[in-house]
């Protein structure tokens, strides 16, 4: 058994921005999507959405949603790396078994 004494918070930031930018394109993808339906799905007594409103909403989402999961992704992945190097100091790292 080896142990995870220590992860580079730099390093972890990196990848985890990575990550969450491709969830936020993904997820950018599908609000474009339902953006782009919903002026054109309106119930009964339901107001009409105007037509800028889909191409607006849906065009930002992929810019807006793959900067926003990355920033939130590096911050929360080096305060994920911080806080495992300090508790690894105390109790001991994650052990993992390698050939």
């Amino acid at each position: 058994m080896r142990e995870v004494k220590r992860f580079e918070a730099l390093s972890v930031m990196k990848i985890a921005a990575i990550g969450y930018a491709v969830l936020g394109l993904l997820e950018g993808v599908i609000f474009s999507i339902v953006f782009s339906i919903a002026p054109f799905a309106a119930t009964l007594g339901a107001p009409k959405l105007p037509r800028f409103f889909g191409l607006m909403f849906g065009g930002l989402s992929i810019i807006f949603l793959p900067i926003f999961f990355a920033v939130a992704g590096a911050i929360g992945g080096g305060l994920s790396a911080a806080i495992y190097n300090v508790a690894a100091r105390y109790i001991g790292g994650i052990q993992v078994e390698v050939e």
